[in-house]
């Protein structure tokens, strides 16, 4: 029923020199001993939140309501905010988390129920992640009623190795229900945005993602825009029902603009394209795909 907070020396403010902090050594995570703060209470920190390799700036535990988390300024940690397996954030706002020089994740909810989240930026750092560590700049389990609006997430990456590079802008997961606009997520190594669930998308932008959007289950969306992808400006996965009112699509590559993966319905109503002549336009990876595209798309 807490949130825990690692708080670090307020000294590493923005535009205050890094010596001004030197006679004070910036605490290793084994070292912070975190404070219950009553979920009532939020978290709210008043300086920048230096937390280099912590798994959680802010811990979520047990079940927290009624709160508002943020804004804060975070640096350097493995996650800003993370969550216990057990965790439940319920009516409930993350507003202002600004993250940069991240190791793995911006903001990580296991179950989240009517739940705001919005005004962020989140960033990884410039080296991308090996092995397990799959990065993502928002990850949610489950959870309904959730709304993830007006911020961006960028540079979530993997090594590319032999086998599948994973790391992603905003992931989703099958039990989640929201909505999500106003949101740019660029230069991930796979998904810009990876959604799972039931959800409706509107004014979101992908950019120099390897799939601009890649789309599970249910999905509806207004106007979606994607560019320079390098795989798909938009994948659809096994079984998805994909409607999209209107795909703005740049790219200077011959990059296939959707990619289908068997038993989908995809509906795209009209496109605004910029592609080279000859661009693929659907690649199937599947049997028994219904794609229906609009004037603009072909």
């Amino acid at each position: 029923m807490t949130i825990r907070p690692i708080l670090f020396p307020a000294c590493l403010g923005i535009g205050i020199a890094m010596s001004a902090c030197a006679p004070a050594q910036t605490p290793s995570p084994t070292q912070a001993q975190p404070s219950a703060i009553p979920s009532a209470r939020g978290w709210r920190p008043s300086g920048v939140v230096d937390a280099p390799g912590q798994n959680g700036a802010a811990l979520i535990e047990g079940r927290v309501a009624a709160t508002t988390i943020g804004p804060a300024v975070v640096r350097r940690a493995y996650r800003a905010i993370e969550s216990r397996p057990d965790s439940v954030l319920e009516k409930a706002t993350i507003a202002g988390i600004v993250a940069t020089d991240l190791q793995r994740d911006g903001i990580r909810l296991r179950t989240a129920n009517d739940v705001v989240i919005r005004d962020f930026d989140l960033t990884m750092r410039a080296q991308p992640q090996r092995g397990k560590h799959l990065p993502e700049g928002i990850a949610i389990t489950a959870g309904r009623n959730i709304v993830i609006r007006d911020g961006r997430v960028r540079g979530f990456r993997m090594v590319q190795g032999k086998g599948y590079t994973n790391g992603d802008g905003i992931a989703t997961e099958g039990e989640t229900q929201g909505r999500m606009l106003n949101v740019t997520a660029s230069g991930n190594s796979d998904g810009g945005f990876d959604i799972k669930g039931d959800w409706r998308l509107d004014d979101l932008v992908a950019e120099r993602n390897a799939r601009d959007y890649r789309l599970w289950n249910t999905v509806s969306a207004g106007t979606l825009t994607a560019r320079g992808w390098t795989s798909a400006a938009v994948w659809v996965g096994k079984g998805g029902r994909v409607r999209i009112d209107h795909l703005i699509a740049s790219n200077t590559t011959l990059a296939p603009l959707l990619i289908v993966a068997g038993g989908t319905d995809v509906t795209i109503v009209r496109c605004t394209l910029s592609r080279p002549a000859g661009a693929q336009v659907v690649k199937s990876e599947g049997s028994n795909n219904k794609v229906t595209l609009g004037p603009g798309c072909q």
